[in-house]
């Protein structure tokens, strides 16, 4: 399993007992220092190697993709089991709304410069020039970055989020949409994403929207925003929890969800969140103790080890609910949480890593602790915020890839101004070769 600072001591964990009472096992947790599971399996699996793995976990950032797995396990990498399942998925360490990215402010930016809370596209640009040009932070310094991107997931992507206020922008769906007729339609080769384009480039030419190179992951914009200098004014994700520290209260309270920005054409979207679930876990298929291992990550799929999973040791972290109070989503209660245990140091349950499958009714079932600054309540609040602006139909287009990654390339060019999307021929350059990649041309 991948190092984790949230986990203490992984052979001493309450969750790893937990696991070893009921299987009657001895598991030993073998931490691996490595950032990328891909990189990981390829020397696990390199024909020299002589590891004597049985399980390998993934989660908090070391994560692996369905189709890399698939290679390993048609080269006889990777245990397939009974039914031909060759990985153990993880249903729940995500944030629980349907919305898949969300806008956050600072709010205490806000209250110093007397600006109200944005609600239009042209609002934000007045926040930021606001953010940029007027020292909310008060240092002195012209150091602060008014809106942070980061390119490590769509949902830190800023850019993504604004060109959600000019046509319905669905990246998990190779950017296809419904129109209003229930028809499948492109929102790449549209004018209106066009526009919102040439906004998103306008705001990183003139310093207002941060976008970094592919260096800049998630840890790197977390350590921005949790920084005691104050200099991040606003950003994007799916969960407040994935960026700022629980044990980080103060800036916890600080930041605030925007409502889904209207658009210059009255566009108001929230983007649906594609709920596949991440890889929990894959067996070796050179493990002694295949049977066993199976069995292992069976349990963890079940009900009673994913509440400990997701929330901790039952009668001490949490208790089932009566029933008789309404959850943080507004949905009948039914877990209660004594102390939120998540992305905070603790030695409970293992932060999200390994298989998971929380039921739906417990994910959006918690009873709000009565403390603003929990994060599960925040998360909870935004995701309420966003739901009426999910289309209620989006498009099956199945995620490609090789295609995403030519348009993610495109996007990001004409971001930082590597193209130019107010240039006709590079607009029609782009256009004609997406429409030739879908074979409408």
């Amino acid at each position: 399993m991948p190092y984790s600072v949230n986990v203490i001591k992984p052979s001493d964990n309450y969750y790893i007992k937990w696991l070893e009472k009921e299987t009657g096992y001895d598991i030993e947790p073998v931490i691996i220092r490595q950032k990328s599971g891909e990189e990981y399996l390829a020397n696990l699996f390199d024909p020299d190697s002589q590891s004597d793995i049985d399980i390998v976990m993934f989660g908090e950032g070391f994560e692996v993709k369905e189709d890399v797995l698939t290679s390993y396990r048609d080269k006889g990498y990777i245990y397939t089991g009974t039914d031909d399942r060759f990985y153990f998925p993880n249903y729940g360490s995500e944030a629980a709304g349907d919305c898949a990215q969300i806008m956050w402010i600072n709010t205490k930016w806000l209250e110093d410069l007397g600006l109200r809370m944005p609600q239009s596209i042209d609002d934000l640009l007045e926040v930021l020039l606001a953010f940029k040009e007027n020292d909310p932070n008060g240092n002195g310094l012209q150091d602060e970055i008014p809106l942070l991107s980061c390119e490590d997931d769509y949902a830190y992507c800023a850019y993504e989020y604004i060109l959600e206020s000019y046509i319905y922008n669905d990246p998990y769906h190779n950017r296809m949409y419904m129109d209003d007729a229930g028809s499948r339609a492109d929102a790449l080769c549209s004018e209106q994403f066009r526009e919102g384009m040439i906004f998103c480039g306008e705001l990183k030419a003139e310093g207002l929207m941060n976008v970094e190179e592919d260096d800049f992951d998630l840890q790197a914009m977390a350590e921005l925003i949790n920084s005691p200098e104050d200099i991040v004014g606003a950003f994007t994700s799916d969960s407040l929890s994935e960026v700022i520290y629980n044990g980080n209260p103060e800036v916890m309270a600080r930041y605030v969800h925007v409502p889904p920005l209207l658009g210059p054409h009255g566009e108001v979207n929230a983007l649906h969140a594609d709920k596949k679930p991440a890889v929990g876990a894959i067996i070796c298929a050179g493990s002694y103790h295949t049977a066993e291992a199976e069995r292992l990550l069976e349990l963890m799929l079940s009900k009673e080890a994913s509440l400990i999973a997701k929330y901790g040791q039952e009668g001490v972290d949490w208790d089932y609910s009566e029933g008789v109070d309404v959850s943080i989503y507004g949905t009948p209660s039914t877990i209660v949480t004594h102390k939120f245990i998540w992305n905070i140091p603790q030695n409970e349950h293992l932060n999200g890593i390994g298989p998971m499958n929380v039921p739906g009714e417990y994910l959006k079932g918690v009873t709000w602790n009565g403390v603003n600054s929990d994060s599960e309540y925040i998360d909870a609040r935004a995701q309420m915020a966003y739901a009426q602006y999910i289309p209620e139909l989006t498009c099956d287009e199945i995620y490609d890839s090789v295609f995403s990654n030519y348009t993610d390339s495109c996007l990001h060019d004409f971001v930082v101004g590597r193209r130019h999307a107010d240039s006709d021929i590079q607009w029609k350059e782009f256009t004609d070769k997406v429409k030739n990649i879908r074979g409408n041309d």
